[in-house]
């Protein structure tokens, strides 16, 4: 039996109609995360498309699992880095708790709606890019093997706008605006806010400062900043100016031109290895350190202890998710930005 995870969401729909056009026996489960996530229509639009299908729907607490992310978030955004929460959040509880879960109700494979293509060869599973232009694989570049090989997902070869024609014609009214979104637990008033209600921190203005350490202005918090970003500073400079860098002990922002970034490359820390076994010599692959970016070229490089050094040239934030493809777009590994490395011309071939 495959336990089908049901946001109430367009593309989670989308998968469970797929896999009962399939014959596939199937159980629906819809996670609660919090109070109104999902929002209780959500839940209550699933449980009619289980109706629909005629497959039980299961409602399940995972509000204190979920916790552990929250609580990851805010920890290290306090603690200067730029964490996505989302990639634990998949490793952890939908392609970890979630399978777990799924095993007590007789299930031996979960599937869910995300755009991502599953492939295997020679013992290993990998995920690949999707035939839909948002396609996801990027945010589940830590799953294990084992996650990967008791997961399906039935959405690798469709559009998001295909699938919403597979759901339209049950009669299943589901709004275009609710599709999957980023950040669940952060509302429209954003993450400093949730952040400073979640721990007391309170952001408080401080130095912005040039390459040398002159302050050169004001910012109202280094909270509010990110390292690379160039939107959204609030301060004008008569130039285009990045953040290179902030210090939350300090409560400083540095910024700088893009010429002056002073990095070449980072560590990979919780390195998961997908479609390569090991990393035993230096390996050029295309990278992602962000969702929204075209894959750049960049070097891996062994370092002992099964450490990861990777030579990158682009602008990159400590906490985000990176993840090495192929020229197939197959994901070889992925793991966290660490520490920023100024010299890797000494590493590596």
């Amino acid at each position: 039996m495959i336990a089908v995870g049901l946001s109430g969401g367009t593309d989670s729909a989308a998968a469970a109609i797929r896999l009962h056009e399939g014959r596939e026996e199937l159980v629906g489960v819809t996670l609660v995360f919090g109070e109104e996530n999902p929002p209780a229509v959500s839940i209550e639009r699933a449980g009619r498309l289980c109706a629909h299908l005629k497959i039980r729907h299961v409602v399940m607490d995972a509000i204190s699992p979920f916790k552990t992310v929250k609580d990851y978030f805010c920890r290290e955004y306090l603690a200067g880095d730029t964490p996505n929460p989302c990639v634990v959040c998949n490793r952890d509880i939908k392609f970890g708790l979630f399978l777990e879960k799924a095993g007590e109700l007789g299930a031996d494979r979960i599937a869910t709606g995300h755009y991502v293509r599953k492939t295997g060869e020679g013992g290993r599973v990998w995920l690949g890019r999707a035939r839909e232009k948002n396609s996801q694989e990027y945010f589940l570049g830590l799953l294990t093997q084992d996650a990967i090989r008791r997961s399906l997902f039935p959405l690798h070869d469709i559009t998001r706008e295909e699938a919403r024609e597979l759901v339209a014609q049950t009669g299943l009214h589901i709004p275009r605006r609710e599709t999957s979104q980023d950040v669940c637990f952060i509302g429209a008033e954003g993450y400093v806010t949730f952040i400073t209600s979640s721990t007391g921190f309170e952001p408080r203005p401080g130095d912005v400062l040039n390459r040398r350490g002159v302050a050169i202005g004001r910012h109202r918090g280094a909270l509010y900043y990110t390292i690379g970003q160039r939107k959204g500073l609030g301060m004008g400079f008569g130039r285009r100016v990045y953040v290179l860098g902030r210090d939350m002990e300090k409560n400083t922002v540095t910024v700088g031109g893009r010429e002056q970034w002073p990095y070449r490359g980072f560590s990979m820390e919780q390195v998961n290895l997908m479609k390569i076994p090991a990393l035993d010599e230096p390996l050029a692959v295309r990278m992602k350190v962000r969702y929204r970016q075209d894959a750049q070229d960049a070097l891996l490089i062994p370092l002992p202890g099964g450490r990861i050094a990777v030579r990158y040239e682009g602008l990159f934030s400590p906490g985000q998710l990176a993840v090495a493809y192929d020229g197939k777009d197959d994901i070889l590994c992925a793991g966290i930005i660490g520490s920023p490395l100024r010299d890797v011309s000494l590493l590596g071939a």
